[in-house]
């Protein structure tokens, strides 16, 4: 009985001291995260303080902002197969969820598929500039370059201006396609007369 007293005594004074230990490690450990994320703060202050860091730093914030800004419609117009990311250098990629949501070069996107990713973009710039500064004029103008694309590509790039006109959004288009006459309501047809010079044609007279 005295030896079992003795043993259960014992097992109670090492685990007190591995109770202790194990404290320690603990303490230890808290210590060891804290200064690891103190150094890796101090790692970014010094990028940011290092040539154009702090510019660079401040530049990738805003456009991750514009990004995401910018996804809550353009994965709405490509009916959530696509998505855009912003990569390390600033530039752009997608995620393709037809692809098993694998990234890829926005460079192999379609013209119509570019078209929406830009106005996407476009779009979620204006509307953070807007917010910032309160204003409530909201339009703007885009200069497209549709004379490239396939008929695919400029129906797609049709159907999307379509859905602006849900939006309390006025839209200037800079166009050299015809087609896109058919398209908008409203619009200045520049002519060009080789006699007279060029003049102007307004669609509500």
């Amino acid at each position: 009985i005295v030896s079992l007293i003795e043993e259960k005594s014992r097992l109670k004074n090492l685990i007190k001291e591995q109770k202790s230990k194990l404290k320690e490690k603990e303490k230890f450990l808290k210590e060891k995260e804290e200064r690891e994320l103190r150094a890796e703060d101090l790692k970014l202050m010094r990028s940011l303080f290092t040539g154009n860091g702090f510019v660079n730093f401040i530049s990738t914030v805003r456009l991750q902002e514009v990004v995401n800004y910018a996804n809550s419609r353009f994965m709405k117009l490509t009916r959530g197969k696509m998505k855009l990311e912003l990569n390390d250098d600033n530039s752009f990629s997608v995620i393709d969820f037809l692809n098993d949501g694998k990234t890829r070069s926005i460079k192999s996107l379609s013209g119509g598929q570019t078209f929406q990713a830009s106005l996407s973009l476009a779009l979620a710039l204006a509307s953070i500039v807007q917010q910032q500064n309160k204003s409530n004029q909201n339009f703007f103008f885009l200069d497209e370059g549709f004379g490239t694309q396939d008929e695919e590509s400029l129906r797609l790039v049709f159907d999307t201006i379509k859905s602006l006109r849900k939006e309390n959004r006025i839209v200037g288009l800079i166009s050299h396609v015809n087609q896109l006459k058919e398209e908008v309501n409203t619009y200045l047809d520049v002519v060009h007369d080789q006699n007279t010079g060029s003049y102007i044609v307004k669609s509500w007279e």
